[in-house]
């Protein structure tokens, strides 16, 4: 059995190749909001009609859930267009996964603060107030936005 297992593991730990997220979410905007030497990470932007920058809009981001081994900020899609459409300027951000960049969930959860450090940090070219940020998320990712 070990044997078995053995290759398994190492495919597991294999360093991936360059990644830039560049998922289709109709309707938002992506930016890069990291870059870690070869990944570039991406928050996808929904929002409101007529929304100006400099506006002072509440702001919330999501993580995707995906046991810090997978999913997609596509997840959220729909809750950014929703909430979007009420008045807020919504946001999903993508972060590494071990199935993609081979990290681990403390690289999750890194990467999860420079997404809303970098939100608030944006807050007046984004248009939202930086101290209305909520953030939240679907199992592993309710790790990362907490």
């Amino acid at each position: 059995m070990a044997a078995l297992l053995a290759p398994l593991a190492l495919l597991a730990q294999e360093k991936k190749g360059p990644y830039e997220s560049d998922f289709e979410l109709p309707g938002s905007r992506a930016e890069v909001y990291k870059t870690i030497g070869d990944v570039k990470l991406k928050v996808y932007i929904y929002e409101p009609k007529g929304h100006k920058a400099g506006a002072k809009r509440p702001a919330i981001v999501f993580f995707f859930g995906g046991g810090w081994r997978g999913g997609t900020p596509k997840q959220f899609q729909e809750h950014c267009r929703y909430l979007a459409s009420k008045g807020m300027v919504a946001m999903t951000a993508d972060y590494r996964v071990s199935s993609r960049q081979g990290t681990k969930p403390v690289h999750c959860v890194r990467d999860g603060k420079s997404a809303v450090r970098w939100i608030r940090q944006n807050a007046d070219r984004l248009g939202i107030d930086p101290d209305r940020v909520a953030a939240g998320g679907g199992s592993a990712g309710g790790h990362v936005a907490a």
